[in-house]
């Protein structure tokens, strides 16, 4: 019996950290090894169906090989092999989404001469940075607003913060069949594949906001609580994705209009930071 397993320190680690942990050998016989290493490998893919065909494209963003034992003979029982690698600050984070995905791993694999190699491999997860800080903007300008058909919308603020609702004002005038209004936040990955532009949208979170006769033509003020913590927006070669709010008018029998408008994500405010710029998610594929 030969086995190998990997052990990492964390279930998960940001861009630029240091991965540390071991490689268990177990064994019930010692054998002769040429050597064993250790491969961490990242993966960006997208993909897409074109009528029978399907199209995918891979991009590698991590590729790190090491020795972790040099040729000898591997003792009876457990035997520990410790490692230690730095990840690559401007990695993207792992990533599972409609047409792409962003998978890391970690193998081991003991070499032997004239026998298959045992090997053992183990996901590793990049947790994605909090983002910058968007400072507050100037109390003078004039909320964001946009209307289509009967219904409007407003925002104070096209900005998330942690820890703090998201504001949302409605307004609809008088229409036959209006069943209400519903508040959603959306995830959008945008993806490249072969040179082809694909979209889709992940709903994250929503609130509906029912309609009375009472409500025609006046504001109605509504809070959307969200946590940005899992889905934080970013932006890779092949990938990238944002928040979108969107607002529904609900109406019976007939197309429902609606409005989207890009979110921006702002991070914590540090206390020594005085200001700081925005990331632009906007690349020109």
């Amino acid at each position: 019996m030969r086995q190998i397993s990997i052990h990492t320190e964390r279930d998960q680690y940001y861009p630029g950290e240091q991965v540390s942990g071991y490689a268990l050998v177990s064994t019930n016989k010692e054998f002769t090894c040429n050597r064993i290493t250790l491969k961490a490998q990242g993966k960006e893919y997208t993909h897409y169906q074109a009528g029978k065909v399907h199209v995918s494209e891979t991009h590698e963003v991590l590729s790190k090989e090491m020795t972790i034992y040099e040729e000898g003979v591997v003792s009876l029982g457990d035997t520990r092999l410790d490692f230690e690698f730095n990840l690559p600050g401007s990695i993207p984070p792992t990533h599972v989404g409609f047409r792409g995905s962003i998978q890391y791993d970690v193998e081991a694999v003991v070499e032997i001469s004239r026998a298959i190699d045992t090997k053992s491999k183990t996901n590793l997860i990049v947790a994605t940075r909090p983002p910058q800080y968007i400072p507050e903007p100037d109390s003078g300008l004039q909320p964001i607003r946009r209307e289509k058909e009967q219904l409007l919308v407003e925002l104070p603020t096209d900005i998330i913060r942690p820890n703090r609702d998201f504001d949302v004002r409605v307004c609809v005038r008088e229409r036959p069949r209006i069943k209400g209004v519903r508040v959603e936040i959306h995830r959008r990955e945008d993806v490249v594949c072969r040179g082809n532009k694909l979209d889709s949208k992940v709903l994250i979170t929503d609130k509906r906001i029912p309609i009375a006769d009472s409500d025609w033509d006046r504001w109605i003020d509504e809070a959307v609580h969200f946590d940005w913590g899992t889905v934080t927006p970013f932006v890779a070669k092949l990938i990238k994705t944002s928040l979108v709010l969107k607002v529904v008018m609900e109406i019976g029998l007939a197309i429902d209009p609606s409005i989207e408008i890009p979110l921006k994500v702002s991070g914590e405010k540090m206390k020594d930071e005085t200001h700081s710029d925005s990331v632009d998610l906007d690349l020109d594929w």
